[in-house]
């Protein structure tokens, strides 16, 4: 279905929405799971549900749960003893109220997945670029899930020897919904962005709603099917070690599209760049955005100035002046590079699928150890475990209502929008501040909790809430474009590439210290007033928020890709200033989220780790919450050492592989013919060739470097642990921790300056001493561009992926050190094994970077002859098929 527009006597054809069968028998299926989950949520208050006891392995000696059963292991005592097993009541209404949150969310994603496919998709331009984008996202996860359900399998195959069938259902319950959960996103994320491109040329309020909520059907969808999984396989599991398998599925596939992801985006942006025919179209395309903003500004300070002076005139006035400054528009999408297109699908992998998967892994480690030391380590089992459940299910009903509204004006700047967003987030902290109080002073009503702890819970959970968004706003004001550090980057940038380095690294480092000292004394403070279970309350609120967060941290790539649609399709004025907004405001969502992602891996990590000391010298019939200074030895000192050292030998490999992949990508294109446009076919088939030829290349190629940092990050945990014991294994995980906290946002907050810097010089923002307006064909652009091309791998792929890898690292020491536990104390009689891990990873490596790439090269030429017997049987041409023979030879020299 088409409608059409009539612009200046020119006939447009657009192409209406589809309406979505699938989405509105979801929503019908989400709401009566909501009702059933709210009824079941009732029966339990009113004990008229059924009753789910469990039983469980005690970390602490306590008196008996409050709330019963009274039928426990030992009849006759009082008490529960250390490492002795005792009987608990399930926090049924909590999890039954997550089970109607989690539906609510998913009914909210249906809903706006509809919503967004009604919407007008644009003109035959906009269309086809998008489905250039939506090719290559399609091949990237065809070649890509087979690999991961390859590490899932042998991840599940150890899961289920080590720690039995109930962690082996966890861990494919996980694995599979993170997997779903970033798939789903990702696709519907494609169809939005050339809705997004097209309502931008109406209205700035239209087009922020729509790109709001197609970046909300990502956040929302991980983080509700983490809360619902885990409320669910608790109920059915009934064991809360187990749990921890649900997070080990996840971390493998949040690992992957994270790593992975970003080095194939990097790669791809990186090798676009060195391809000199797409520098020559972006240098010509960054002037014409400085053109167009110096005439947006000169427009705006004419109409004040008429406003000033009392004259006649209006917004009309200033929109017909615009339009005349359009020219004829020419098809500059159908003269790129394909290669050109590669960072687009990038940023959908990278930025939303990746994000996806690590908010559902970050938040279903939490929760998992929330139930950990809930049961296990507190003394009322079915309110401490469900505390941390109903924060978390009220975090996710306030994110997606709040979704639905985003108060924006046509005037409005991406600063003003930020803030209309960060309001968002605020409703949502009260809301569970106010649900958080009610379930504490009902407890406290009952009697098993005093007043002192009523009011350490408050303050806890407020603390938890407000970090992750302190921490955002103080890197924001080192990065966005509205502040003086980046004003003053830009500014010096014509003192050379040193100065602009060195600033942007002095910045970052700088930009560590309040996160890095605000997360230390939220960790010190809550430990003072609640120890362990104080830890666990902290890091459930911190992703109490992820849903809307994680929402406008996809709509960043989302942005990023509807401004370049734009920038492809138009040179209307307004739409492009619109877009820019936007993609300013995606820039700082987008850095926003990665902020995010760095506090819940810090917060989930630090509960990883004191969960694994629980299990451990629980399982030795000592308390651990009174081994201090015992833990403190040279093993442990050794521990905070080689954590030191795994960690930098991460951040290399991650660096180098993205290196490797971008010269790949470059020698690829200007070597091979397969991935040039097709000159005799029209735009998009002219693109859709080469781009999947390309994005196989690259899937393959990301694929192989992955392998390193993989087998670097399963190495760890299993050195640390047959090396130096469990305390060296603890202070291994917890010193890495710190580290990464700090590394990883010193690395994204100097990646971004350097982005927000150029683009302060792009937009025509800088000016110097005379009031002369600074440009793109400047030394100050220049000297930029270098600082962002290095920046790149630190901000997009090196920084967030570290995140991941200590997470990775934390669960699989988890696993490996409690459930099989295959460490002991001290290494006297394993410290072998670890030289064997060392030894047998180091060949590993080896072979990812050689022998890999010799079996990968076999298997393409099989696939080959393979495809070229099937096309001789199909009737083709000898002479094509000579040469696509040739071309597809070339494509495999490059591996």
């Amino acid at each position: 279905m088409t409608a059409q527009e009539t612009h200046d006597e020119d006939e447009i054809i657009i192409f209406e929405g589809r309406f979505s069968w699938w989405a509105a028998w979801c929503m019908m299926i989400w709401v009566i799971c909501f009702i059933m989950s709210t009824v079941a949520m009732v029966l339990s208050t009113r004990g008229s549900a059924f009753d789910i006891v469990s039983e469980e392995i005690s970390f602490i000696k306590e008196l008996n749960p409050p709330y019963g059963p009274e039928d426990q292991p030992n009849a006759d005592a009082t008490m529960r003893e250390i490492n002795q097993m005792f009987r608990y009541k399930l926090p049924q209404t909590a999890l039954f109220y997550s089970l109607a949150a989690a539906s609510l969310g998913l009914f909210t994603v249906s809903y706006f997945t509809s919503y967004m496919l009604l919407e007008d998709q644009g003109s035959k331009r906009v269309i086809d670029i998008g489905l250039v984008i939506a090719k290559g996202v399609q091949v990237y996860f065809e070649r890509t899930t087979p690999v991961i359900i390859f590490f899932l399998f042998c991840g599940a195959w150890y899961v289920g020897v080590t720690a039995g069938i109930s962690a082996l259902i966890c861990f494919v319950a996980g694995a599979i919904l993170n997997l779903i959960s970033a798939r789903t996103g990702v696709r519907v994320t494609v169809q939005g962005q050339t809705r997004l491109a097209h309502a931008l040329s109406h209205e700035l309020f239209d087009a922020l709603q729509i790109g709001i909520r197609t970046g909300s059907i990502g956040g929302l969808l991980a983080t509700s099917l983490a809360l619902g999984g885990m409320a669910g396989m608790w109920l059915i599991i009934r064991d809360t070690v187990s749990l921890s398998g649900f997070g080990s599925g996840a971390a493998i596939v949040s690992f992957y599209l994270r790593v992975g992801g970003g080095i194939f985006s990097k790669g791809a942006d990186i090798g676009a760049d060195l391809v000199g025919e797409i520098e020559e179209h972006r240098q010509e395309e960054d002037h014409r955005v400085f053109l167009l903003q110096q005439s947006m500004a000169e427009l705006e300070a004419e109409r004040k100035e008429r406003l000033k002076k009392g004259m006649e005139g209006d917004d009309q006035d200033m929109m017909e002046k615009l339009r005349r400054m359009e020219v004829e528009m020419q098809d500059i999408a159908s003269q790129l590079h394909p290669i050109d297109f590669l960072d687009a699908v990038g940023e959908n992998i990278n930025d939303v699928s990746g994000t996806c998967a690590d908010l559902f892994e970050s938040m279903v480690l939490i929760l998992s150890t929330c139930a950990i030391i809930g049961t296990k380590g507190s003394p009322v089992p079915h309110f401490n475990s469900g505390l941390p459940f109903w924060i978390v299910a009220t975090g996710k009903i306030g994110c997606s209502l709040v979704a639905y509204y985003c108060h924006v004006h046509e005037r409005f700047t991406s600063r003003q929008i930020r803030w209309s967003l960060r309001f968002n987030l605020f409703s949502v902290i009260v809301v569970v501040q106010v649900v958080q109080i009610l379930i504490s002073f009902q407890e406290f009503l009952a009697g098993t909790i005093d007043f002192t702890r009523f009011w350490h819970f408050c303050v806890i959970s407020l603390m938890g809430q407000l970090a992750p968004e302190i921490v955002v706003l103080f890197a924001e004001y080192f990065t966005s474009t509205d502040y003086a550090p980046v004003r003053s980057l830009a500014l010096n940038a014509d003192l050379g590439v040193v100065q602009v380095v060195l600033q942007g690294f002095g910045q970052g480092f700088l930009s560590t210290s309040l996160p890095a000292g605000l997360m230390i004394v939220c960790v010190v403070l809550t430990w003072q007033m609640e120890s362990h279970y104080g830890l666990v309350l902290l890091s459930a609120s911190s992703v109490s928020g992820t849903g809307f967060q994680g929402g406008i941290a996809s709509y960043g790539a989302i942005a990023t890709n509807a401004h370049k649609i734009v920038h492809l399709t138009t040179y209307h004025s307004m739409t492009r200033h619109r877009a820019n907004i936007c993609a300013a405001l995606g820039d700082s969502t987008a850095h926003a989220g990665n902020m995010v992602s760095a506090v819940n891996a810090f917060s989930a990590v630090f509960n990883v780790a004191l969960t694994l000391l629980a299990q451990t010298y629980t399982a030795m019939d000592m308390s651990y919450m009174q081994v201090t200074g015992a833990i403190l030895s040279n093993h442990s000192q050794a521990g905070l050492v080689t954590g030191v050292v795994l960690t930098f030998l991460f951040c290399a490999n991650t660096m180098i592989a993205c290196l490797d992949t971008s010269k790949a990508f470059q020698k690829y294109c200007k070597e091979s013919k397969a991935v040039s446009r097709i000159d005799k076919l029209p735009f998009p088939q002219s693109h859709i060739k080469p781009l999947k030829t390309l994005t196989r290349y690259g899937t393959i190629m990301s694929t192989r470097m992955v392998f390193s940092p993989m087998i670097n990050t399963l190495a760890v945990p299993l050195i640390g642990g047959y090396i130096l014991g469990v305390k060296g294994l603890l202070f291994l995980i917890s010193g890495s921790n710190v580290l990464i906290l700090c590394l990883s946002i010193l690395l994204i907050n100097s990646g971004q300056s350097w982005v927000s810097a150029r683009k302060f010089v792009l937009f025509g923002l800088l000016k110097d001493v005379d009031g002369q307006v600074i440009g793109p064909e400047s030394v100050h652009n220049r000297n930029l561009l270098i600082g962002e091309s290095i920046g790149g791998p630190m901000e997009d792929t090196t920084g967030p992926a570290m995140n991941n890898f200590i997470k990775f690292v934390a669960v699989f020491a988890f696993v490996t050190g409690g459930p099989a536990a295959l460490y002991d104390e001290t290494p006297e009689n394993t410290w072998f094994l670890g030289f064997l891990v060392i030894i047998g990873s180091t060949s590993m490596v080896a072979f990812s970077k050689v022998g890999l790439t010799l079996l990968l090269r076999v298997v393409s030429q099989l696939m080959e002859r393979r495809r070229l017997r099937q096309a001789y049987e199909d009737g083709e041409v000898p002479e094509d098929i000579a040469a696509q023979e040739d071309d597809d030879d070339d494509f495999d020299l490059h591996f």
